[in-house]
């Protein structure tokens, strides 16, 4: 008979497996997502396959859970985005539309009506569906607990054809057209879906049927660790910057910020590895990542000035390998106007590209000090740039007044709105989006 795995979007079921974890489902989870608890078998979710248990027997149930809106934002920053999804829609339903005509042209159903009937009225509703069509389809599924099939009274209720489509076979939405890695599938199902709504990866049986040898909280690493093919899966964004209090502010961010999102970066820190840290030290470290052929996927953060502008200079002639991605932190709309200090005295500038270190990103609050923004200092001049490389006076206190900021939102995270964080979020953003342009 097996054991099944399952995952549910609220209680609606969009993939199930016998016998294993599916390690790309399992991947959108973290280990901190596992919930381990007592209910009674009659509480399992009643939808899959028509399952009604009314046993009143209790069992140790083991489920990942989390909601659509952090997985959706996981599962954007490995890469299964809306565009993924849009362009394997397309491909599949003219692959479909293809395979179903080659059927109809066989001799075999010259003669078979019935059949040429279903193909033809199949090949019409594809034709003449598109991906929004089917993400309504879907979204009237799951908020009517359609489960794996429809019946009768249900297929009256609804008058989407696309939804009877999807159900009248009994494979649940896996007739929605994507590529072949279910978690395509299930980003276009969370698209719609209300950010709240709990997904749950229920891998109760297969521990109580002892397919998997270790302690339960050790599924996660033997699921991951164990797949032999070569794809990448588990593998961490490993981040570089300039220097230690780069990553040091960075890592507490995304901790703070997206935590949900944090088990899926691992930061070089320079402070540990005694690496110097500067611009020129960050491009020595991606020609050596680049000459020992890493296999993760790499992002080297830079600042936004023009020490950084001249070093990157130094990576032209240097082949940058896909997995490896070379980027200066964002222009910011504060930095557009900033006070410098010239020979002339405090002038207002737009600085971005010339001053734009991390500190610079921390917050206008931070940067703030007796009502007015800290100014930037000129150092130096790039001959070769033509331009001015400047930083900001008494870097140290701002960090540590950061640091402060932090230790306070920790402490109380409903504090975390009292401050900026659109600078930092930024940064975030753009990392969590490099690889997907």
């Amino acid at each position: 008979m097996g054991s099944y795995c399952e995952l549910y979007l609220s209680k609606f079921p969009i993939s199930t497996t016998k016998n294993e974890i599916d390690p790309f489902l399992l991947s959108i989870f973290q280990p901190e997502d596992l919930r381990i608890f007592d209910r009674k078998i009659g509480e399992r979710f009643q939808v899959l396959y028509g399952r009604n248990e009314d046993s009143d027997e209790t069992e140790t149930a083991y489920q990942y859970i989390n909601s659509a809106k952090n997985l959706k934002e996981r599962l954007d920053v490995i890469g299964f985005t809306m565009k993924r999804v849009k362009t394997a829609f397309s491909e599949s339903k003219e692959e479909t539309i293809d395979r179903l005509k080659g059927y109809l042209k066989d001799w075999n159903l010259k003669d078979k009506k019935d059949a040429s009937k279903k193909l033809s009225e199949e090949i019409q509703l594809l034709e003449n569906s598109n991906l929004d069509d089917f993400l309504n389809a879907i979204q009237e599924i799951v908020e009517n607990e359609y489960g794996f099939s429809i019946e009768k009274e249900q297929g009256e209720q609804s008058k989407n054809p696309v939804v009877k489509y999807l159900l009248q076979e009994r494979y649940g939405i896996d007739k929605f057209p994507y590529d072949s890695d279910q978690r395509t599938l299930l980003r276009a199902v969370l698209e719609n879906t209300k950010s709240d709504c709990q997904v749950t990866y229920d891998i109760t049986e297969l521990i109580e049927g002892g397919y998997y040898t270790d302690e339960p909280d050790s599924v996660y690493d033997e699921v991951i660790e164990n797949v032999t093919y070569d794809y990448e899966i588990g593998d961490k964004f490993l981040i570089l910057t300039e220097g230690s209090s780069d990553i040091q502010i960075l890592k507490t961010s995304l901790e703070l910020l997206y935590p949900h999102l944090s088990g899926y970066y691992s930061f070089m820190d320079f402070g540990i590895s005694n690496a110097s840290g500067s611009a020129s030290s960050l491009v020595a470290s991606v020609k050596s990542f680049v000459g020992a052929d890493i296999r993760n996927k790499v992002i080297a953060l830079f600042d936004n000035d023009t020490a950084a502008e001249s070093a990157i200079r130094g990576l032209a002639k240097t082949k940058i390998p896909e997995n490896i991605k070379i980027v200066q932190y964002p222009d910011l709309k504060l930095l557009e106007d900033y006070p410098t200090v010239g020979p002339s005295g405090i002038t207002n500038m737009n600085i971005n590209g010339l001053a734009g270190s991390i500190e610079m990103y921390l917050g206008e609050d931070t940067l703030t000090e007796k009502s007015k923004l800290i100014p930037i200092q000129w150092k130096g001049f790039d001959s070769v740039l033509k331009k001015y490389q400047g930083e900001i006076i008494d870097k140290t206190a701002i960090q540590k007044r950061f640091e402060k900021r932090i230790q306070v939102c920790r402490d109380k995270p409903e504090k975390i709105q009292d401050y900026d964080w659109s600078g930092v979020r930024e940064i975030l953003k753009l990392i969590f989006e490099v690889f997907n342009k």
